[in-house]
């Protein structure tokens, strides 16, 4: 590519693209678009969000990963897809093959059941049922190496059972099954489950990670319940292809922590049962490195495949 003269000391000399590797109206979509919003502010040019989903974000991905390093395409992702996804599916990318940028919000990790069901007033119930049903208590998840399927090998650790793990194309059909009655429960991010909870379709019984506020105030976690305590709470980031100029990332870590404070950003994502972060890359890469180490264990074990 052609850079436009006198372009080496004006960046951005052209829109941003912000790359995310899922579908529309999801988590990470609705926070890279509520990203944009402010960070035109900032970077002087226009915001694009480009949704390029498939393999699990492998696709969209992959696209951040070949396209020119000079800081205009990113990727807007969880560090699941740099951490979880190469260890289990062939990509054409490895965790280093990006560089992180800044970390833009966290959500909470919930276990959440019909409102109605009798079996379940509570997570002491939940958990008793896990732990003494042979069948095992159909418990729904967004895919193979999602971030809730990781929370849920993580759960069955903590209260030393197995579940009828049952794996979906994302949290939206697991939700609607578990409202339909075809399984017992689902583990999930909290945006997608707070419209239903609101709703009084269902109930959040356990958060799987440090106590949350709003609406999951009241809700226990597995400390609390005695179980032995794991963080599966889901975070998004801002990645840029691995060769891109350090200064090109530094300005876009400072522009994007600005923009994450402000009320264009933070409105949406407490929302959404989320909270805005703002921190850098070496906080997401950290995220990233344990991500990794997470899924090589469970791919050791034999508990976490593709399909």
């Amino acid at each position: 590519m052609t850079v436009p003269s006198g372009a080496q000391n004006r960046f951005p000399w052209k829109p941003i693209t912000l790359v995310v590797p899922f579908a529309p109206g999801g988590n990470v979509d609705i926070v890279a678009r509520s990203l944009g919003v402010p960070l035109t502010k900032w970077v002087g040019q226009s915001v694009i969000v480009d949704n390029r989903a498939g393999g699990g974000g492998a696709v969209g991905t992959s696209t951040v990963a070949r396209a020119e390093a000079d800081g205009h395409t990113l990727l807007v992702a969880t560090p699941g897809q740099l951490g979880t996804l190469p260890e289990i599916i062939k990509t054409p990318y490895k965790a280093d093959s990006l560089v992180p940028v800044a970390v833009l919000s966290r959500t909470p990790v919930v276990v959440v059941v019909r409102a109605n069901d009798p079996r379940f007033k509570t997570a002491a119930d939940f958990i008793k049922a896990v732990k003494s049903t042979s069948q095992g208590v159909a418990v729904g998840h967004a895919g193979p190496g999602s971030p809730n399927h990781l929370a849920l090998l993580q759960f069955e650790d903590s209260a030393q059972a197995q579940v009828n793990a049952v794996p979906y194309k994302g949290s939206g059909p697991a939700l609607v099954d578990l409202m339909g009655g075809q399984i017992d429960a689902v583990i999930d991010q909290i945006t997608s489950s707070t419209p239903h909870i609101k709703g009084g379709a269902l109930r959040a019984l356990m958060v799987l990670g440090p106590q949350a506020g709003g609406l999951l105030a009241s809700v226990p976690t597995q400390a609390q319940l005695g179980l032995p305590v794991f963080d599966a709470t889901t975070f998004v980031g801002v990645f840029a292809p691995k060769a891109t100029p350090a200064a090109n990332v530094a300005s876009l870590h400072e522009w994007i922590t600005k923009s994450v404070a402000q009320p264009e950003f933070t409105n949406v994502i407490r929302d959404l049962g989320s909270e805005p972060v703002g921190e850098g890359g070496a906080a997401l890469q950290r995220l990233v490195s344990g991500e990794v180490a997470l899924a090589t264990r469970m791919v050791k074990q034999g508990r976490l495949k593709a399909d």
